[in-house]
């Protein structure tokens, strides 16, 4: 008898199996029929999504990263690109890059990297409003592919390090959020966007991010690359004035540190100490504003390291992914808790 009961629980298990083939191929099907890039690995690449329209502006897309390997639903991992609030690099950020993106993938999230309005085309907030919609397209359309948008860990570097930095600590901020602006078709038939889609994230990634606009200058190492305070460095571009003539409220209301409360989420913020484009003590402001609310916060400094972790050593600059992968894997809801190791030579804020 007992053996009996073994022998139809295996052919149960092969049936179930079976169909989660089939439900495997059936989606991967439908992601096979639309455009893509087949990236490997599991790993089907969707670019050009349009995410949000804006009247006067080119559609606003993003591209996906989506794991077909299994019938499971995958914790969404968004990447806000850098290129100070000017240009978009598509992909082309050395280890923020594609393949990265195709590794975080295969490790079986789905991950998005939305663009958003640069500095040319619309001054602040208009990339955070973008970056909110985004939250909110995942949040409403995540299982299309998917995905499990229950948590939401958002990674951004430089310019997007900011934007990460901001869509973290402005949860529930009205000013950010065009709820009444919402998309109502994206494309030809997609749905309007629901409105109760929350655009907060459950954690945050900050790679060497510009925080406080007003101290860029006050920290900036000697022959650090140009002056953020004259009119026309990529901050003052951003909010549309030179930074020591911008109005204080302005500069307070662009700063992610004025928005921090006890209920902003978990933040791992990494910045090498050598950095000539965005001074290592914005993000230990950013540290010590999160520490002093009770936030679980870990700073990670890197001696030697210039912007993007250059000046380190390829096998160096590829271990700083280490902590980002454990700190995703302890957010994502998959994870109940996970220690982060330090890096070799790494400092830590206290």
């Amino acid at each position: 008898m007992a053996l009996k009961s073994m022998v139809r629980i295996f052919l149960i298990s092969c049936s179930a199996l079976a169909l989660g083939s089939e439900f495997v191929l059936a989606a991967n099907q439908e992601l096979l029929a639309r455009p893509h890039i087949d990236y490997g690995r599991g790993v089907l690449g969707l670019p050009h999504l349009t995410y949000d329209v804006v009247n006067g502006y080119r559609p606003i897309q993003m591209s996906l990263f989506v794991p077909t390997a299994d019938n499971g639903t995958h914790p969404v991992v968004i990447y806000l690109h850098g290129g100070g609030f000017t240009l978009d690099p598509d992909g082309d950020e050395g280890i923020m890059g594609n393949e990265t993106m195709v590794e975080l993938a295969a490790r079986g999230y789905l991950v998005a990297r939305p663009a958003y309005r640069l500095s040319s085309e619309a001054r602040f907030p208009a990339a955070i409003e973008d970056v909110k919609i985004a939250v909110r397209w995942l949040r409403t359309y995540a299982k299309d592919y998917g995905g499990d948008a229950t948590h939401i860990v958002v990674w951004g570097s430089s310019a997007g390090g900011d934007l990460a930095a901001l869509l973290g600590t402005s949860c529930g901020v009205a000013a950010f959020d065009r709820i009444d602006k919402l998309p109502q078709r994206v494309g030809l038939s997609t749905p309007a966007l629901d409105p109760k889609a929350s655009s907060c994230v459950d954690a945050v990634i900050d790679w060497f991010g510009p925080i406080d606009f007003a101290t860029l200058d006050r920290q900036a190492l000697p022959g650090s690359m140009g002056r953020h305070d004259d009119a026309s460095s990529p901050e003052s571009a951003l909010l549309g004035c030179a930074l020591p003539k911008c109005p204080r409220a302005l500069l307070k209301a662009a700063n992610p540190i004025s928005y921090i409360s006890a209920s902003s989420p978990p933040f791992l913020i990494m910045h090498g100490q050598a950095d000539h484009a965005v001074p290592w003590q914005q993000s230990q402001e950013l540290y010590d504003a999160l520490h002093a609310q009770g936030i679980a916060a870990q700073l990670i400094l890197v001696p030697g390291a210039d912007h993007m972790f250059t000046k380190l050593p390829p096998a160096q600059m590829q271990a700083q992914l280490a902590p980002v992968f454990a700190f995703i894997e302890a957010h994502s809801g998959r994870a109940s808790a996970a220690l982060l190791q330090p890096l070799e030579g790494a400092q830590r804020g206290e």
